[in-house]
């Protein structure tokens, strides 16, 4: 059973956790490369989903 929930855990908290901050990484490596932003970082990224989310919450109506 403990084997289970440690499953679900993982793929519902720690899977897309690990997956943002791995976008977010290669986002940062690949502006560094062009010189597009060299001071790209993980709240950057934090922030920007932060405003997409509440874009969205607040087009769908949520307040």
């Amino acid at each position: 059973m403990f084997e289970i929930v440690v499953v679900i855990w993982y793929l519902v908290v720690l899977l897309p956790f690990f997956l943002f901050m791995e976008g977010s990484k290669m986002l940062s490596d690949f502006l560094k490369e062009k010189k597009i932003y060299m001071h790209w970082d993980i709240w950057h990224s934090f922030i920007v989903v932060l405003c997409i989310l509440l874009i969205v919450l607040w087009i769908k109506g949520y307040r």
